[in-house]
């Protein structure tokens, strides 16, 4: 090591001083090529040769980076696709189902009502028309409990939260809304009367 340093300060010293004066950088490189001199001692075309590789090499990445662009599209189109099959077949699933169900629920209805019918002596007519008016009646009775549960829950909802707002003033202020209502109140009758 500490050969190849003495050789290095030789070759320093036997260098012509503008060679010198070449050096740059905080590590005292020297400069290559250096100012004034050109590419000596390289090849004949080294330097276009050089060119021509990193050229070669930045064509090289720009088609990697393109593969793998193209390779995450199709990946996105591919993804998108399955969406969408999924979805149709949801849909059709759906079709399906709904179409089973009010089936039975046909099925269902014209027993209901070819049973009546026999039991009114068999008059068919009869049996449909009665039929058909209990299944009204039902969903006309399911939608009005069903409504009336909504709503009274709704009510009984807005009314927790005005409670706990009431709680809350109560708390931090002493009093509620509802109570400074009714002190005002007293107050303008006390005044008014």
């Amino acid at each position: 090591m500490d050969k190849d340093r003495n050789d290095s300060a030789a070759r320093v010293g036997q260098q012509d001083p503008a060679e010198r004066d070449v050096r740059s950088g905080s590590m005292g490189e020297t400069r290559f090529p250096p100012e004034g001199k050109s590419w000596e001692g390289a090849p004949q075309g080294a330097s276009s040769e050089a060119l021509r590789e990193a050229n070669q090499q930045l064509g090289e990445i720009a088609e990697y980076v393109s593969y793998y662009l193209s390779a995450k599209w199709d990946g996105v189109k591919l993804s998108l696709k399955n969406v969408g099959i999924f979805a149709v077949l949801g849909v059709v699933g759906l079709i399906a189902g709904a179409a089973l169900v009010i089936t039975a629920v046909v099925q269902v209805c014209s027993g209901i009502a070819q049973g009546l019918g026999v039991l009114f002596g068999g008059r068919m007519w009869l049996g449909n028309l009665v039929t058909g008016i209990l299944l009204l009646g039902l969903v006309a009775a399911g939608a009005y409990f069903g409504l009336s549960s909504l709503m009274g829950k709704s009510r009984k909802a807005t009314v927790n939260k005005y409670e706990l707002r009431k709680k809350h003033e109560r708390n931090r202020y002493g009093h509620d809304v509802e109570q400074q209502a009714r002190k005002q109140r007293r107050e303008q009758r006390t005044h008014g009367a």
